[in-house]
């Protein structure tokens, strides 16, 4: 009895060591498998900041004049707000969300800057979902300099890779709305996030092949569904539009003149970068494009979109992606060319990713938030059945944001 009891000691414990051995073998150049360790959040600061164990990075050099930024701290403990009938502050915030890095930019100057989990001033953290508003600014770049002639061109007239799919008779307005009707979905039903990711990291699929092989959902500029494909098509029109690597579009026409500092962008196997995500700079880079957003996008002096399209920015574009107000809702914030927009939202706009990233743009009181964060623990993710991976509430830490923002 002694040595059956002991077999089934010692059994897990072997199972747990194969587990870890077979995720840490490396695959290729790199260990993909890493991604079967997101659900432990005590892993993720290491593992976002070193995202090119997960996949392979191109690099996106410091613009040779790098950005400096006045500093005039001030401490987030003094800094409360209202939420749920208590009065909190923002420190007691930062270690409940935990949060890895939050910087506030009011006037120009930090005013707030916080680095935990092992992160400084030039840790290069993986943003998620927030690189889809990077990728969006780039395409309102290209319409301003007539790269791309209008936003009702379809895809397929700058990525021929799509010609005669469905992604390639949609228009670049209605992808960048996210209502492409395409047939993919983000949390339930399939196609979805976990089938591009095994595809595509795990397998070494090409992502664009993958993404025009994709059917159609529903017409067109009809509703809004929020999907990763999306954003990577758009990658795709930049790509051929430009007639060079995304990474290489990055630098040239936002990076350089913009003044940011070293970044990475990750790439799938066939070497295309993956526009819905992976992009990984610092906080203060970050931070940086918001800041730029408060100065019309002005790099040099000079404008680098239309007048027009910061104002689509700050705004939904259709009735569908208007803040949702019933608490039944499975999403409350609107949406408008890849920002997100807080309910009630007054020229506020947000830059969104996974486990808590945020680039909170305030163009009517003239502040910028960004947050680094490692989101929600295996217990909480399992509690809200992996609806959420952020440590604390959207609606908290939209307050948090808000508070920050009187700041003076």
């Amino acid at each position: 009895m002694r040595k059956i009891l002991a077999f089934f000691v010692v059994l897990p414990l072997v199972l747990a060591c194969l587990g870890v051995v077979w995720i840490y073998t490396p695959v290729r150049e790199h260990q993909p498998r890493r991604w079967y360790t997101m659900p432990i959040e005590a892993l993720r600061a290491d593992l976002f900041a070193d995202w090119g164990v997960i996949q392979p990075q191109a690099e996106i050099p410091s613009s040779s004049s790098p950005r400096i930024y006045e500093r005039d701290l001030i401490d987030p403990a003094t800094v409360t707000y209202e939420f749920d009938g208590e009065r909190r502050t923002v420190s007691d915030y930062i270690e409940r969300a935990n949060v890895s890095g939050l910087m506030l930019l009011h006037d120009g100057k930090v005013r707030t800057e916080v680095y935990r989990k092992g992160l400084d001033r030039e840790s290069r953290s993986h943003i998620w979902s927030a690189s889809k508003s990077f990728t969006a600014t780039l395409i309102g770049m290209a319409v301003y300099d007539g790269t791309i002639q209008s936003l009702d061109d379809r895809v397929e007239v700058y990525a021929p890779q799509f010609v005669g799919t469905a992604y390639g008779e949609t228009s670049i307005r209605h992808v960048m709305m996210m209502s492409s009707g395409i047939d993919f979905h983000h949390f339930e039903g399939s196609p979805n996030r976990d089938d591009l990711y095994d595809a595509v990291l795990q397998r070494g699929e090409d992502f664009d092949r993958w993404a025009a092989a994709l059917g159609r959902r529903t017409a067109p500029g009809t509703d809004f569904n929020y999907i990763a494909t999306d954003t990577h098509v758009l990658s795709a029109v930049l790509r051929g539009a430009y007639g060079k690597p995304f990474a290489e579009v990055v630098e040239e026409k936002l990076w350089e003149p913009g003044g940011f500092g070293a970044a990475r962008w990750g790439l799938d196997a066939s070497g295309h970068a993956m526009g819905h995500c992976c992009l990984s700079l610092r906080l203060q880079d970050f931070a940086n494009l918001g800041q730029l957003y408060l100065e019309d996008l002005e790099l040099g002096g000079e404008p680098v979109v239309g007048p027009d399209w910061i104002a689509a920015v700050e705004q939904a574009q259709a009735p569908f992606q208007e803040p949702v107000v019933s608490p039944e809702a499975s999403r409350r914030s609107g949406y408008s060319f890849q920002f997100w927009l807080p309910p009630a939202y007054d020229r506020e706009f947000i830059a969104m990713g996974a486990f808590g990233q945020y680039l909170w743009i305030d163009r009517e009181r003239g502040f910028v938030v960004a947050q680094f964060s490692t989101g929600a623990s295996l217990r909480q993710m399992l509690t809200s059945g992996g609806a959420s991976s952020t440590a604390v509430s959207e609606e908290e830490t939209f307050a948090v944001m808000r508070a920050l923002g009187g700041v003076g």
